[in-house]
């Protein structure tokens, strides 16, 4: 069957010119494929056991809570020091020192000596030191107005009010979630093969998700606390409430800086659509996609409305949504009343689709056509890590190098950058702020020590020195007339052949959109409830809807529980 067989073809795949536009890659949704959803896939079927060990929490919530964590490859700890501080000191700032809670996975058990010294650094993040044993450190922050609100109704014996919590999501934010060698804890060679944590940010995932589960323990406290009578969170109240996340510029270099990471990621999704739409459609298929949909409608009709309307207004969307269903009604009454059904495709829904809706539906109906084919991505969840060294090729003719320029840099020579809008931003990473940002040239100093953002810049003048060169010569010949290009050249030389490597798009155009490709990191991740506070920096949440810890090894798992609906108030007695 075709599902059991990668895709070679490149005709299967759709092409780099269309699927890596800034603005297709910004409205991307999650999949089946994006890292917590393969994570808790993974936890489920191997059931990992999760077990508070140690709670020294005060009346106010104050203190230290331990959980260990058993997986058929070894034990872990899950350490969280929840701390208090001023409101003022509150803040998503990457450069924050204080916050209400800094949590660490570690591996094995921890001992006593190590728990002391954790008390002194954690709390310090960017200037405390782990050790290799630690895969994870974080910080995050109370959403102040659920925290309160959930208190309060626990501790008067009563559930808390289920928009409030719906709308919002999660009891707390994290602000950023660190791996791979920072602070001097675990590096990623550790966690790459043969690992619990293998695969794709999977260790800062899981953290995450037990974040979720210790704010359920530390609201429930403090509320028993006040009152020993308090109510417990009923479990369909939990499950409407995730992690928080804020996030800034520093994912868009991560993407830029990692062209091998970012082509992977992209590229497993593609081969996963294009399986899922070579599948033959049928009316039990057909009637999935439709209640599957349905579903999506109702989240997005109860989704509070985003600050920022740089993307959809979750109404519109839903309003879509419905057009699609019934385009996907007709498609099912037709496989029922013809003969030949082989005449029905999912290329065809999809090419009507494309035809008739926004980019944003166009994606939000590819993300649901994977899900109605679970077994089309079984072998691409293991594919998420690649490896992305930069190697140079100096031994490679001239003519090559224009050769792939010609096959994959077509796109850069669309932009005139004598032009001032060609040029308008530079990055940089601000000493003062520890964190990227965007500077506009002729305003801000610091263009002398611009990061590289600007690849497509890159590429014209490249491909304007190769012009007189020879095409017979070397690259090491050029280089050794041309040593500053030396940079784009190994870049593009590593991404021969990987079309989704890069972000087709100007970076440092005056209609850039950061946001864009926050988004798009973000929904790889498997976000949601998108709501950006500026073209900068965006909100979402990750995890609201999954099941708890307690369901964990309990019952059979369907991976179905992403976009979850508001329950009635019955439903919760």
């Amino acid at each position: 069957m075709l599902v059991n067989q990668a895709i070679e073809h490149s005709d299967a795949l759709r092409p780099a010119s269309e699927v890596m536009q800034i603005q297709r890659l910004g409205v991307m949704r999650s999949t089946s494929l994006s890292f917590l959803r393969i994570l808790f896939r993974k936890v489920m079927k191997e059931a990992w056991k999760i077990e508070q060990t140690t709670f020294n929490l005060d009346d106010e919530g104050y203190g230290e809570a331990l959980y260990s964590i058993t997986t058929p490859q070894g034990q872990y700890t899950f350490v969280a020091l929840s701390r208090e501080i001023r409101n003022e000191n509150r803040s998503d700032r990457v450069i924050s020192e204080r916050w209400d809670v800094t949590f660490a996975l570690c591996e094995g058990d921890i001992s006593e000596k190590k728990l002391k010294r954790m008390r002194q650094e954690l709390p310090k993040q960017e200037m405390g030191r782990g050790d290799v044993t630690d895969l994870v450190w974080s910080r995050a922050n109370k959403s102040q107005r659920v925290f309160t609100h959930v208190v309060e109704a626990l501790s008067k014996g009563m559930q808390p009010d289920l928009e409030i919590v719906y709308d919002i999501g999660y009891l707390f934010r994290t602000t950023a979630v660190y791996g791979n060698g920072k602070f001097g804890i675990a590096p990623y060679e550790k966690v790459k093969d043969n690992h619990t944590f293998s695969g794709a940010f999977q260790a800062q995932m899981f953290a995450v998700y037990m974040l979720r589960h210790f704010s359920f323990d530390m609201v429930e406290h403090i509320a028993r606390k006040r009152n020993p009578q308090a109510a417990a969170l009923k479990p369909e109240v939990k499950k409407l409430l995730g992690t928080g996340n804020a996030t800034g510029l520093g994912m868009v270099p991560y993407l830029i800086s990692h062209p091998k990471l970012l082509h992977q990621w992209v590229w497993i999704r593609e081969i996963a659509l294009a399986r899922a739409k070579q599948q033959q459609p049928t009316n039990e298929i057909c009637n999935l996609f439709i209640e599957n949909l349905q579903r999506v409608r109702v989240f997005f009709e109860d989704a509070p409305i985003p600050n920022m309307q740089l993307f959809e207004n979750p109404r519109d969307l839903a309003n879509e949504i419905e057009e699609i269903s019934k385009l996907a009604e007709k498609m099912n009454n037709a496989i029922q009343s013809t003969d030949n059904i082989f005449e029905i495709s999912w290329t065809l829904f999809t090419d009507t689709v494309k035809e008739h809706f926004t980019v944003e539906e166009q994606e939000l109906v590819n993300s649901q056509l994977i899900e109605l084919y679970p077994e089309v991505i079984t072998d691409l969840e293991h594919q998420t890590n690649a490896d992305d060294r930069i190697h140079l090729v100096p031994e490679m003719p001239i003519s090559d190098l224009r050769a792939i320029i010609k096959e994959q840099y077509e796109w850069v020579f669309q932009y005139d950058f004598t032009t001032p809008e060609a040029r308008h931003y530079f990055w940089y990473r601000s000493v003062e702020k520890e964190e990227p940002r965007i500077g506009e040239r002729g305003v801000d100093p610091g263009d002398e020590i611009a990061m590289p953002m600007n690849i497509a810049e890159q590429v014209q003048q490249l491909a304007a020195e190769l012009e007189t060169c020879p095409g017979e010569h070397t690259v090491a010949s050029f280089l050794l007339k041309k040593p500053e290009l030396r940079g784009i050249v190994r870049r593009i030389q590593s991404l021969d052949g990987l079309q989704y490597g890069e972000v087709q798009a100007n970076l440092t155009g005056s209609d850039l959109l950061p946001v864009y490709l926050l988004q798009c990191k973000l929904a790889i991740f498997g976000a949601e409830r998108f709501d950006p506070k500026s073209n900068r920096w965006v909100r979402i949440t990750l995890f609201q809807g999954a099941p708890l810890v307690e369901e964990i090894g309990t019952s059979s798992f369907h991976d179905d529980w992403f976009y979850p609906l508001l329950p009635s108030s019955e439903e919760i007695k």
